[in-house]
């Protein structure tokens, strides 16, 4: 029979009294509750902190709040240092992430810690979500479909797929997470090019296994003052990042794969292997992309004998034919 863990839910609040007060009561109707609820704020100039006391007087768990001796930002590594911080905090054996501006459904909780009590394997798990507008009226669009976390990813992901998948875009938002609390030993800190959730999905993946759940769970919000978005891409927007050069790409890759590889290699485990060898060929390739000269018989020259790299570490076909013609 699977036990029962404790969990914490881990949130990071400034200036979000607008959607606020709603989060924190969706959080209280879970069917299944937190031992704990852990929040940073980040010196917030509204009425956030009272927000949280109120709701603290009167919440069936614990509510810890900490403030922030100072203001660290909005941009990634405030962010991430902040979601780093109240990882620590956190007691439970589970911790989910939380945004202040979403709106959790009752089973959230219950849905993704049974999942992981069912599968002692597992290190993390992760959910779907239904956008909504400022409003909370649904856009009829799922957080999915934003970052083209397709059905046949979502297959290969089960099957193992794992970095293949993740280090190609984000796929994980941080507020879809729950992990298992015994991994940050290895998980942290997270390093300066990475946003907390990839380098948490990523991670997880590779020291444990990750696991999606195709239900979406909660909503999230869509509105102009959130620090992170998503929206299903346009037309326009697709061809704006198949016009995005590979040496662009090489320029903001290298500093995470690097990163990454050196952690794993830190490790000194030989079952992370395989995993650092994916990220060297990765690397190999990329950078000769992003180094293919101008004439398009050079260009098909280089780019052919590899097309089964390609297909390994990139959209096969896809980025055979954006290379050979750009």
């Amino acid at each position: 029979m699977a036990q029962n863990k404790s969990i914490s839910v881990a949130m990071c609040t400034y200036n979000g009294e607008k959607y606020l007060a709603e989060q924190l009561q969706s959080i209280a109707a879970q069917t299944r509750l937190p031992s704990e609820l852990v929040i940073c704020d980040d010196r917030s100039t509204d009425t956030t902190v009272a927000i949280i006391k109120d709701f603290a007087a009167t919440a069936p768990f614990e509510v810890r709040l900490i403030e922030n001796p100072q203001n660290i930002g909005s941009a990634k590594k405030g962010v991430t240092r902040n979601f780093e911080n109240v990882s620590r905090l956190c007691c439970g054996d589970l911790i989910a992430f939380c945004d202040q501006d979403d709106i959790w459904l009752p089973q959230k909780l219950a849905r993704l810690s049974v999942t992981m009590e069912e599968d002692h394997n597992l290190g993390g798990v992760f959910s779907d979500a239904r956008l909504v507008d400022r409003q909370s009226q649904p856009t009829g669009a799922l957080l999915s479909q934003t970052s083209g976390f397709t059905p046949q990813e979502q297959a290969r992901l089960a099957q193992g797929e794992t970095l293949s998948i993740l280090l190609a875009m984000t796929k994980v938002y941080g507020c879809t997470l729950m992990v298992d609390a015994r991994l940050l030993e290895k998980i942290l800190p997270v390093p300066p090019s990475w946003w907390f959730d990839a380098w948490f999905a990523c991670t997880t993946a590779v020291y444990s296994r990750l696991a999606f759940v195709s239900e979406p769970l909660f909503c999230y919000r869509i509105h102009p003052t959130q620090q992170v978005g998503a929206s299903v891409p346009s037309f326009a927007e697709r061809v704006r990042k198949w016009k995005q050069s590979a040496a662009q790409y090489w320029i903001e890759s290298q500093p995470q794969l690097s990163e990454l590889r050196e952690r794993l290699v830190s490790q000194q485990d030989a079952r992370y292997q395989p995993d650092i060898q994916y990220i060297e060929g990765r690397m190999a390739l990329l950078k000769m992309r992003s180094e293919l000269p101008a004439n398009r018989l050079m260009r098909l020259a280089k780019v052919l004998p590899r097309v089964n790299q390609y297909r390994r570490y990139f959209n096969g076909w896809k980025s055979v034919v954006k290379d050979i013609t750009a």
